[in-house]
């Protein structure tokens, strides 16, 4: 079967809510960014998350048989974290997550992700849409693809 729509998700402040884990630093330069040192000091913490709003459209999404769903994330996914997903969220079809000391970009993890999906016959005609709270993420990823992006504000997306 062909699938008709492809449906990207980012997880952290757009369908999950890691915000008990979740701090910001300045850099040097006075840019407010993700404070890696508590993420990582708090990533056993993952299956504490919660579900935001949009969770409860991927949940539709993950079981209409003509939409794949992928999770593209920056995170570095844990025993925890796939616990949250396989428990609380509900698995997608795929995912994209940072692998072990992997220091690139997020935009250009989820692009380097994606690209086999466009090259495939079932997705050749599938409508994609990319959820993120990142806008530098969003505008990377959409531009890359010219696909439809999804803005979800959140306090997370640095």
């Amino acid at each position: 079967m062909a699938i008709k729509k492809v449906k990207i998700y980012d997880m952290d402040g757009t369908i999950v809510d890691s915000t008990h884990r979740y701090n910001t630093i300045k850099d040097i330069n006075g840019n407010e960014k993700i404070d890696l040192d508590f993420w990582n000091a708090n990533m056993h913490l993952a299956y504490e998350d919660k579900l935001l709003p949009l969770a409860d459209q991927y949940k539709r999404d993950i079981t209409d048989k003509e939409i794949y769903v992928i999770i593209a994330t920056a995170r570095v996914l844990r025993d925890a974290d796939y616990r949250f997903i396989s428990e609380k969220l509900g698995k997608p079809n795929y995912i994209i997550s940072r692998k072990d000391g992997d220091n690139i970009s997020g935009g250009t993890l989820k692009i380097n992700g994606l690209k086999k999906f466009f090259n495939l016959k079932n997705f050749k005609n599938a409508a994609f849409t990319f959820y993120e709270d990142n806008t530098t993420y969003l505008k990377a990823v959409c531009d890359y693809f010219n696909i439809t992006g999804v803005y979800i504000p959140s306090n997370q997306g640095h």
